[in-house]
């Protein structure tokens, strides 16, 4: 076994690009994308209000990101990814158990998979570099993550996506339709509950 099969990373080519995916561990999270890395919409919804007004608190914020990670990783184990690009992070993906994401109750469509019943919530997936996009990352990111999760036992996978703007945290919902997600819940037509069995 090479390091790289322990530490979950995998050197691929997207478009003539070469990158590599690693698993989010205690060891990297200060690779994740600089605009990524403080933002706790999903895991502290009042901080994430706070964080718009009070700017100067960033780092800790990161500090909450760093310990939502931490204890995410103890309990679930693997919940991110990073892209990486000639050694700088691009891309970035985050997803655990829906009851480690509060803010997903801020959401009219329901009911979002529990764990127990074997369904994992994605609540990002964003390739952080423009020049990247469009060069199949965020396909290869998300292949990447349900591959893991298959492995790992899981049942389903759910985001929610946005019918109208491609800067939704997890991506667009045309993205997830090309690759196999369904339309779970679109109380909000807006924000529809996608999901993909495994």
């Amino acid at each position: 076994m090479t390091n790289s099969d322990i530490f979950g990373e995998v050197c691929v080519v997207v478009e003539e690009l070469e990158v590599d995916v690693e698993d989010i561990r205690k060891a990297n999270l200060k690779d994740i994308p600089e605009s990524c890395r403080s933002c706790v919409y999903w895991e502290s919804p009042e901080d994430f209000e706070k964080a718009k007004d009070e700017p100067q608190r960033k780092s800790e914020f990161e500090s909450k990101k760093r310990e939502w990670f931490e204890k995410t990783l103890e309990e679930f184990g693997t919940c991110g990814k990073i892209v990486y690009h000639n050694g700088k992070s691009v891309a970035y993906a985050q997803y655990a158990s829906s009851a480690r994401l509060p803010n997903i109750n801020a959401y009219e469509s329901k009911r979002v998979g529990k764990l127990e019943e074997g369904a994992v919530f994605l609540s990002c997936l964003y390739v952080a570099e423009g020049t990247m996009r469009g060069k199949g990352i965020g396909e290869m990111l998300l292949q990447n993550i349900v591959e893991d999760l298959r492995r790992r036992g899981f049942k389903a996978i759910e985001t929610f996506t946005s019918r109208n703007s491609p800067d939704n945290p997890s991506g667009p919902m045309e993205f997830y339709v090309k690759r196999g997600f369904h339309i779970k819940d679109k109380t909000d037509p807006e924000f529809p509950l996608m999901r993909l069995f495994l």
